[in-house]
């Protein structure tokens, strides 16, 4: 099981029958999970249970297999392939899940227009319960220090809570923030932050705030080492903080550096992360009709597209209308549209062949569309297909030149199994199992499309 199965508080299998009837109980159609706790044993027991749409994980380890459609690793800057593979990942912090505030405020750059003589601010958030005991240092540290005011935020349950408001009452230019719903307001207003790792993180480098970041936990480690490389903070071990003199070093040091941190800050998070992650879950695959006939012929009348089509000649409008009736009442196959948010992106369509075999072919089709978009259609229609009863394998025709178009469909987990034309085009195929032993993911038939 997982290394951190020990924080579970049930046994795995009891939780994924009472998940389950949450779920069922509820009507959802997503599973959003999110325990270092759980693998997927756990998704799989939860999907035998109760059909879904989709699952996706919450994750930054990447320790064990997961078994989700989706991987969201927003705390990720490392873009290279995962050592568990998932279907879909969302890497980086543009996809970190920030509340709405934080873009809003993203514009409004008060830190630039301070006016002369101003008093230097810092915030100071090292967690609620402030469980390394370094708040009260930091504290006594700031009260120090001429010309400086500062924002202390700490929890009602935080163990050093008490000696912090004593500090604060007797030094005017700190100021105590109990529980505060505030935290955008309180980074906008800040020059620097003494923080600690987490999604707080993208939180300060959304609104463009260097910080002097203090690890307080082994799994802060990386995402520090990452800030720091990105020149958004520098690193204070704990072991430092505590020591008075290197603490009080290094809050000079990241005062004078705290323009350059917060510029380099602000270009890794734009703070839209939750509403993409929101557009992918709401997206899918619906199915073609006669309005979407100007769409399709201009999505597949592109050059590049043509380019890599099995069929590289224009299309007619006549013959293109033509085919758009006929496929919107055909109920052998499937003929898609993809869409996230309320933007469609490309089409998918599928037909069976052979007993339990179905070949597809699909094109990203609106110009702009986001990065992974493909990927992410193709997931969805692989889970619409093998949880087909008639569907057990997925067969699909490339070009031999088609170098994305490959690449894309071993990262799904196809397999080449063949050629025609001479070895102009290539056969790829991806069954169920390939999907279990790839990605630990088995698809229950009959489940929603």
């Amino acid at each position: 099981g997982p290394a951190h199965q020990h924080w579970l508080s049930a046994p795995w299998a009891d939780d994924a029958a009472f998940t389950a009837q949450a779920l069922t109980d509820t009507g959802s159609d997503w599973l959003i999970w999110d325990h270092y706790g759980l693998d997927a044993r756990w998704v799989d027991a939860v999907c035998r249970a109760v059909p879904l749409r989709g699952v996706l994980a919450v994750d930054d380890l990447d320790d064990r297999p997961l078994g989700s459609d989706i991987v969201l690793d927003q705390t990720r800057l490392d873009l290279g392939a995962r050592k568990y593979p998932a279907l879909v990942s969302l890497t980086g912090p543009q996809f970190a899940t920030l509340r709405p505030e934080f873009a809003k405020l993203r514009q409004i750059m008060l830190r630039g227009t301070r006016q002369q003589g101003q008093p230097v601010r810092v915030l100071v958030t090292l967690g609620l319960a402030d469980s390394a005991g370094l708040v009260p240092r930091i504290a006594a540290t700031l009260a120090r220090m001429d010309g400086l005011g500062a924002d202390i935020v700490m929890g009602q349950h935080a163990q050093t809570l008490p000696e912090v408001r004593a500090i604060c009452a007797q030094n005017p230019q700190l100021t105590l923030h109990v529980d505060t719903s505030d935290m955008a307001a309180l980074m906008a207003h800040a020059d620097l932050c003494i923080g600690a790792g987490g999604m707080t993180s993208w939180e300060r480098c959304c609104l463009g705030l260097g910080t002097l970041l203090v690890p307080v936990a082994d799994n802060q480690l990386p995402i520090a080492q990452v800030l720091q490389a990105a020149g958004a903070a520098h690193v204070l071990p704990m072991e430092e903080a505590r020591d008075p003199a290197l603490l009080r070093q290094a809050v000079d040091n990241a005062l004078v550096r705290a323009p350059e941190l917060g510029a380099a800050a602000f270009g890794l998070c734009d703070g839209r992360g939750a509403a993409r992650v929101v557009d992918i879950l709401s997206g899918g695959l619906r199915p073609v009709t006669d309005a979407d006939a100007q769409l399709l012929f201009d999505w597949r009348n592109q050059p590049h597209i043509r380019a890599v089509s099995l069929s590289a000649a224009p299309l007619d409008w006549d013959q293109h209308v033509a085919w758009v009736a006929r496929a919107s009442a055909q109920e052998a196959g499937h003929w898609w549209v993809y869409f996230e948010g309320v933007r469609p992106l490309g089409h998918v369509n599928a037909q069976p062949q052979a007993a339990g075999v179905w070949r597809w072919g699909f094109y990203i089709g609106a110009p702009d569309a986001p990065k992974g978009a493909g990927q992410r259609m193709l997931a969805r229609a692989l889970r619409a297909l093998l949880s087909r009863p008639d569907c057990t394998a997925i067969v699909a025709e490339v070009r031999a030149e088609n170098a994305r178009s490959i690449a894309l469909h071993q990262r799904l987990g196809f397999q080449q199994s063949g050629t025609r034309d001479g070895g102009a085009i290539l056969v790829f195929s991806v069954g169920e199992c390939d999907m279990d032993r790839q990605f630990s993911i088995r698809f229950p038939k009959d489940a929603p499309q």
